[in-house]
């Protein structure tokens, strides 16, 4: 569980709504349910960042400007709401269909002072996950509208009161043993980037990395110390685990942790095939692993992980929960001394399923319960257990997406990030030996949120351009206040943005020929391309079928074309999404059905008549692609959101 430092250095404000909504929808739930189940015994690692914001905005050291709309004599303007709902997840609130009507109003100019104020109250509903309805809030969700000063105050103080006990709670959970909890170095680095960048270039990459970009040991270590103490001022003790921020881990960050006693750490398993360099078995797999008898490392199962965060989000929360659960125990019937290690993204996969979880968690926790042959543990209780156990002497180094760092280093916005705070750094190197030491404190603290992971992932992946221009504004104050703690005036280049955002819209006309080859070389040339694996901003599917997705159209008719990475065994719908919800099926096995007309040969191709898809005069289509494959694996392309293509005028269509 984590959140980015969203407070702004100067003014001591939160601006976006996400540290407020992820306690209300994740954190507390979370920890809720823990206590309502306590013989499923899970791990939490919640960082110190996130830890030290929602103390700071409870104790009243840190304002929150979302959680300020329900204070009394608040005076947001609609515009400032807008930016609200950009801040949430649209997933979550498209439930509330009384807030696109109110944003609606915003729009057009027809909202009225009773209008916004509902739009407040409806913002700060839709933050509170299901699991924790209640009275109060059930009877503000029946009223629906026109609420008053009794309604805000009410609703303020319940947040109020969360934030303020969902640490202690935690913290009791852990005390009475009913869950474990462990940590991540200060704000979020990846160690081994900060270590030596050079490590990247060593990794199975195909970008472009310079040499020698960044490489500060001591600042690794540095991140860890402080995170560990800021667990042992909040828990009472130090942590016994550590979860390497995005995964990232290799040799030198392995020995840092077993230097700090820290007694485990995990990330995925496909670091440790890379390492032994095959296939893992199942016990390979399951087994703790101890690297140079100095740490136990936990791999991740990929696979199942992959289930709950991406594959049970498009099914009956109860059936998915109960195929989870028949899983598990099929795999425990055939195992011996093993622990199958589960990981997820503690916030993302919720806000995708067909009730948010309220349905799969509980089930899936009583499923756990009443089993003879699942056993739950937490890490730290695990390594006290006798559990089959192997040998590392070293670790390919890598992160939770595999043998790369390509989310955080290797993109040219990255690179150039990497440069900037390079040159930032070394000049601190340089001044700090003039300052006093409550300066040189001050000073690491800004240099350590400039590390944070969270700027480089953002340089790295395609994301909407409010969120990258919102996350670079973030790293070039970060790296602008470096500069005015050691007394020296930052470089022009923290004046614009680091990526050029503006782009023009391109008109993907074409005229492929069906079937099922690449007939010459610009068939595609002028389609729209999509890699379905850079579509996931979490933890993302490794065994995608389908390796890039190509769409486009001419005057008569929309084309797509999949290539595929394996023999194409799986079933692939494409559905159209509109008030006229249209759906068509791909066999690969097969050819032409009615109206639509593929062929599968080295690829999949596809024509669909406009006319079929694109009723009256509609311009815009919007569609999701969904892979089916005969193991029961489903992947829906793109998670949560959709494709979506412009038919331009006819003037403005041209080929080359």
């Amino acid at each position: 569980m984590h959140q980015p430092y969203y407070v702004n250095t100067s003014t001591g404000v939160i601006n976006t709504p996400a540290l407020i909504f992820r306690t209300l929808f994740n954190y507390y739930p979370m920890a809720v349910l823990s206590r309502m189940y306590p013989e499923v015994r899970v791990n939490f690692n919640l960082t110190p960042v996130l830890l030290s914001q929602i103390e700071g905005v409870s104790s009243g050291k840190f304002s929150d400007r979302f959680l300020a709309l329900l204070e009394a004599g608040d005076s947001t303007t609609g515009e400032e709401l807008l930016d609200f709902i950009d801040g949430l997840p649209p997933q979550v609130l498209k439930r509330y269909k009384v807030i696109d009507l109110l944003k609606e109003k915003i729009e057009e100019g027809t909202c009225k002072k009773q209008d916004l104020f509902d739009l407040k109250i409806y913002l700060h509903l839709a933050s509170f996950h299901p699991l924790v309805f209640d009275d109060e809030i059930e009877a503000l969700m029946e009223k629906g509208r026109n609420f008053g000063e009794n309604d805000r105050e009410l609703l303020h103080g319940k947040e109020k009161r969360i934030l303020a006990e969902v640490i202690p709670l935690y913290r009791d959970l852990m005390d009475t043993g009913r869950i474990d909890i462990s940590t991540s170095p200060l704000m979020h680095p990846v160690l081994p980037l900060l270590y030596n960048t050079d490590t990247a270039r060593k990794t199975r990459t195909s970008l472009n990395i310079p040499e020698g970009l960044f490489s500060y040991p001591q600042d690794a270590r540095e991140q860890l110390i402080a995170g560990m103490e800021t667990y042992e001022r909040i828990f009472k003790k130090p942590p016994a685990g550590i979860w390497p921020p995005e995964g990232g881990i290799s040799d030198e960050v392995l020995e840092l942790f077993s230097g700090q006693k820290i007694l485990w750490t995990a990330t995925d398993e496909s670091l440790l095939a890379e390492t032994l360099s095959h296939p893992l078995s199942q016990d390979e797999r399951c087994s703790i692993w101890d690297f140079r008898g100095k740490l136990s490392i936990f791999f991740r199962d990929h696979s199942i992980s992959d289930l709950v965060g991406f594959a049970y989000q498009r099914s009956d929360e109860k059936i998915a929960a109960a195929d989870l659960a028949d899983r598990l125990s099929n795999i425990a019937a055939n195992a011996g001394k093993n622990i199958l290690t589960i990981i997820l993204d503690g916030e993302n996969p919720w806000d995708f399923y067909p009730d948010y979880g309220e349905n799969f968690l509980p089930a899936f926790y009583e499923a756990l319960r009443g089993s003879n042959r699942i056993k739950t543990l937490p890490f730290s209780e695990a390594l006290r257990t006798d559990i089959s156990r192997r040998t590392l002497q070293g670790i390919s180094p890598g992160s939770w997406m595999g043998t790369n760092f390509d989310n955080w280093i290797g993109k040219e916005p990255a690179n150039r990030a990497w440069a900037i705070l390079s040159k930032a750094r070394a000049m601190a190197e340089k001044k700090q030996a003039g300052l006093t030491e409550e300066q040189k404190n001050a000073l690491l603290e800004t240099i350590m949120l400039a590390e944070s992971s969270d700027w480089f992932w953002w340089y790295s992946l395609p994301a909407e351009t409010k969120i990258k221009t919102r996350f670079d504004a973030f790293f070039r104050d970060s790296v602008r206040n470096i500069y005015e703690k050691i007394g020296e005036e930052a470089p022009e280049v923290l004046n614009l943005p680091l990526e050029e955002y503006a782009h023009e819209e391109t008109t993907p006309y074409i005229k492929p020929v069906i079937d099922g080859k690449i007939t010459h070389f610009y068939e595609w040339h002028d389609a729209v391309e999509i890699d379905p694996a850079a579509l996931w901003a979490t933890f993302k599917p490794v065994d995608i079928p389908v390796r890039k997705i190509f769409y486009g159209y001419d005057e008569d008719n929309f084309y797509m074309r999949l290539d595929f990475s394996e023999k194409a065994d799986f079933e692939i719908r494409l559905t159209f999404h509109d008030s006229d919800r249209k759906v068509f099926t791909i066999y690969p096995g097969q050819q032409n059905t009615g109206t639509l007309i593929y062929a599968c040969d080295r690829i999949i191709e596809i024509m669909i008549p406009r006319k079929e898809i694109s009723a009256g005069d509609r311009d815009t289509i919007f569609f999701t692609v969904t892979i089916e494959c005969k193991d029961g694996k489903q992947f829906v392309l793109p998670s949560g959101n959709f494709f979506r293509i412009r038919f331009a005028e006819e003037e403005e269509d041209w080929i080359m």
